[in-house]
Formats: structure tokens, C-alpha cells, sequence
């Protein structure tokens, strides 16, 4: 469908009331963003969109029966410019491109998860919306330079850096991020009422972890379609970042990561050391010359995100597998839960019945990982690395050096947020 019929069905729908209501002032709006970003008004052309005077803020993206609906206080956006409807409707686009109600919905502290967002997003548009953060207003805060267009986990493990103190700063009512002083007894969630992040947040009754899969599934449907409908031309106008970000969307091959670490295993059982305790083969008569034996030692770590998006049934059966293969090859292997550190740990190993459970929640860090290994000294020689995990967390890790590594994905091997990781990345589903 060309544009052209794309804003003829749009006006149609306006209907021929002189008053002009909320939904109409939304067509409208979304009419002028697919002349000038014709990705972002495709994107809200396929939100479904309700109203809810009980919303705190103008509008938000909000989770129902696992799919993504923008939801609007209409009394809200009465007076505000059309210009501004504009930005925030950019704005909650955004935030469903960067996947932001997935990644951040079981996230502990969301006061921190709406600062970081924002930030990262608004960054891509010219006039951020009004009571939504931005860089510069976080670095005058910080009293400190930020790195721009980062990922809104890096800014999210800054803040989360941070000391309590300063923490706190950050939401003491009253007062703006800029620096400035409400007028009155103005709340922090007055000052922020043009756009709610409450609706990304996982109630307590939800089964998170089985629905996040169709979650993903609902928004990467969202995703390629306006893709698809987005022409070359208009592609070339997204900023980099933006379409790196869609690109990552597209399917990869996939290999059988099961035939690739019986290999791996097999790699370590058949890695050998010189001794003395074993005659040279070659020279049985030279004491001198040490022989080879094999090195059997415990070097497999296998470490598991608490965040993922699949079942604990699945990962039972994915780690049961793992036992196996180390059966075989006579390995045992050091089972840890990580989220924003390593919480957890157990031996899997021959005769005794895996039993893992899920600890801590909190956001994903796979720079935790490497830290724990570096602080405990282990060593990188004869050594696998394995991670299972869904993918989202940093852009940027420091590896010391670890290389021997496996990403095992729950997810498809191109939503792995780390650039340029060490080893490498399997699906684990195909």
C-alpha cells in the first residue's frame, strides 16, 4: 500500500465531526510522521491504541493478553500542541523498537529503567517530549559527561552506580532534572505525566517467563512489518543506530549448538599435558623425557540468566542435556545464576540429579560474568565458557581475555546486545 492511500484511509477514518476529538488529533499526528519518518508512523499504525482516563500520563505502552497497546488519556491531551503529540508519539515508537516493555518488565528499580530509556531515545529525535528525560539534563544532575547514543543499559548500570545519595537526587519531588524548582508541592510523577512506563511492568500473578517468548514474537511481527513497508529511500534517512537496531531483527542461520559442544567437550578430554609420571612413548627408555597424560580437570562453567525467556522446565531439559554430554566425556561442569551479578552456584556432574532454581531477577550484566571469572583467578586454558541467556543486556564487555566462549541463546543469535563478543553465538532453539 503506497503512502498516499496509507493517510486517505487515516482521514477517512476521522469521520465528518466538527469537533475534533483525541483519536482524530492521534491520526493526525501519526499522517504528519509518516511524511517525515515514514518507519516511526508505521510502527503506530499497527499499535492498537485505547483510551483510559485513569491513566497517569498523557499515554503509555501497556502489556494486554501479551501484546503491546498504546493507551491514551484523551482529557490529558487536550492542551498540548500538535507539534508535541508528534515527539511523544516518536517517543513510545522508539521505545518499541529498542524492545524497552520486554526488556525492562521485570526490572527491580523502573524509577531508574525510565530515566535510562529515556534517555537513550530521545537522543534520536529533535525536540524530546516535555517532561521526558534527556541527556543533557541527566549530565547537569550527575554534574559529569555522558557517552551519547549509548544503549539504555549502559546509562542504567551508570545510574544504578551511583550512591545512594545521588540516587535520590534523581527523584526528590520538586525538583526537575534540569536542576529547577516546581512551582508548589508538584510531585515527580506530576513533573513526568507525559509519558508512563507503569504498563511495561510484570503484575505479580503473571506467568512472566512463559509469556515473554510471545511477547518477542508480537513486537519482532510489529517490527518487520513496518520494515517491510518502510520503502529503501525512507531507510536511508533512519539514523544508524536505529537501523542497526531493525536489522537485528532479521533471521540467522542456525546451527546445532548440541553437535558443536560434544565437539568442544571432546576438545578437553583430548588435550594433554606433559609428566613425568607416564613414560614417553616415543623414548621409553629416556627418564628425562616426560610423557603425556590426559588433563581431566573441572573446566566448564556454565552460567544462566535469571531474566531468560524460557521456562524452567526448558532450561532443566537444556542443562540435562549439557549432563549428559559431560557424561560422556567424564567432565563435570559449575552451574551459575547471574543477573546483575553471579547469585548462585551448584556442580553438575554424574549421579547426582540437577536441581536448579532461579535466583535473584534483577537486570542482566554480562560483564559480571568475566569479572567473576578474573576475580577468581580461573584459568582460561582448557576452559569452556558457556552462557545461556536471552540476550539483552550491555553493548560492551571486557572479556579478560576469556575467548573459549559460548552464547547460548534463548532467542535468535542476532539479539545478543554485546558488539564484537568473544566466541561464539548459538541458538539454542531451532
Amino acid at each position: 500500500m503506497s503512502l498516499g492511500d496509507i493517510l486517505a484511509r487515516l482521514r477517512q477514518k476521522g469521520g465528518g465531526n466538527s469537533h475534533v476529538t483525541s483519536a482524530q488529533r492521534i491520526r493526525e499526528a501519526i499522517i504528519s510522521i509518516l511524511q517525515k519518518q515514514r518507519l516511526f508512523g508505521e510502527v503506530l499504525l499497527q499499535l492498537p491504541r485505547e483510551n483510559d482516563l485513569q491513566l497517569p500520563a498523557m499515554m503509555g505502552l501497556r502489556w494486554e493478553d501479551n501484546r503491546l497497546v498504546l493507551v491514551i488519556n484523551p482529557e490529558k491531551l487536550a492542551n498540548v500542541r500538535n507539534d508535541e503529540l508528534q515527539s511523544l508519539l516518536e517517543h513510545e515508537a522508539l521505545h518499541l523498537i529498542w524492545m524497552h516493555p520486554l526488556r525492562y518488565a521485570s526490572y527491580p528499580h523502573q524509577n531508574l529503567v525510565q530515566i535510562a530509556t529515556d534517555v537513550a531515545i530521545n537522543q534520536y529525535l529533535t525536540e524530546p517530549p516535555q517532561g521526558t528525560v534527556t541527556l543533557s539534563q541527566l549530565e547537569k544532575v550527575l554534574r559529569q559527561k555522558l557517552m551519547p547514543k549509548l544503549d539504555s543499559q549502559d546509562y542504567l548500570n551508570i545510574l544504578e552506580q551511583l550512591p545512594a545519595k545521588q540516587q535520590e537526587k534523581l527523584h526528590q519531588p520538586g525538583l526537575k532534572l534540569n536542576g529547577s524548582k516546581q512551582k508548589g508541592n508538584a510531585t515527580a510523577d506530576e513533573v513526568k505525566k507525559a509519558d508512563t512506563h507503569n504498563g511495561w511492568q510484570e503484575s505479580k500473578t503473571s506467568q512472566q517467563i512463559s509469556n515473554q517468548i510471545v511477547r518477542l514474537a508480537n513486537i519482532k511481527r510489529i517490527l518487520n512489518n513496518s520494515w517491510r513497508q518502510t520503502p529503501q529511500r525512507d531507510r536511508g534517512l533512519l539514523p544508524g543506530n536505529v537501523k542497526s537496531q531493525l536489522q537485528k531483527v532479521q533471521k540467522t542461520k542456525i546451527v546445532d549448538w548440541r553437535q558443536v559442544l560434544r565437539h568442544q567437550f571432546g576438545v578437553i578430554v583430548r588435550g594433554q599435558v606433559n609428566s613425568h609420571a607416564r613414560f614417553n612413548r616415543r623414548q621409553p627408555l629416556r627418564m628425562d623425557l616426560p610423557g603425556k597424560v590426559t588433563r581431566l580437570d573441572p573446566a566448564v562453567d556454565i552460567f544462566v540468566d535469571n531474566s531468560g525467556s524460557v521456562t524452567d522446565q526448558e532450561l532443566v531439559q537444556t542443562l540435562t542435556t549439557l549432563e549428559k554430554m559431560l557424561k560422556k566425556t567424564k567432565l563435570t561442569a559449575n552451574v551459575y545464576s547471574f543477573d546483575a551479578r553471579v547469585t548462585a552456584k551448584q556442580k553438575l556432574h554424574d549421579g547426582k540429579k540437577i536441581d536448579f532454581r532461579r535466583t535473584g531477577g534483577g537486570g542482566t550484566s554480562f560483564q559480571c560474568i568475566f569479572d567473576y571469572l578474573h576475580l577468581h583467578h580461573l584459568t582460561k586454558r582448557n576452559r569452556i565458557i558457556i552462557i545461556i541467556t536471552d540476550g539483552w543486556g550491555e553493548e560492551r564487555i571486557n572479556n579478560y581475555h576469556y575467548q573459549n566462549v559460548y552464547w547460548l541463546m534463548m532467542t535468535k543469535a542476532n539479539q545478543l546486545s554485546v558488539k564484537e563478543p568473544p566466541g561464539r553465538v548459538l541458538e539454542m532453539r531451532g
